[in-house]
């Protein structure tokens, strides 16, 4: 039972490993956003503890989104190659939850300089 759980772990984490590798998107999110932050965090110095709390949770629902647009896409896109204008519109809300992370943690970094 402990071994099962350890592996799905490791199924995870092969995941996570394989969309740096392999996913220019999931790249960017996960590099391009994390510099963005951190210098937030270095211009607004000192911050409270909830101000970083949230910072975290945005940063998480940004990779989160990715990961799942960037498997649904590629899962999508192996099923059916050729241009469809409903899968279009799928992977066009699946790129529109990103975004909205993306707006979550703008909200944020807002929120901490104006209140």
């Amino acid at each position: 039972m402990i071994i099962s759980f350890i592996q799905k772990f490791k199924y995870a984490f092969s995941g996570i490993v394989v969309a740096l590798r392999t996913d220019k998107s999931y790249r960017l999110q996960f590099y391009g956003v994390a510099l963005a932050i951190a210098i937030f965090i270095y211009f607004t110095l000192p911050l409270e503890k909830v101000d970083i709390l949230f910072l975290g949770l945005a940063y998480a629902l940004i990779l989160i989104t990715e990961l799942q647009n960037s498997s649904f896409e590629a899962a999508l896109d192996k099923i059916h190659p050729e241009k469809h204008d409903e899968i279009g519109k799928s992977k066009d809300m699946a790129a529109g939850a990103v975004l909205t992370a993306g707006f979550f943690l703008v909200f944020v970094m807002v929120s901490i300089v104006l209140l």
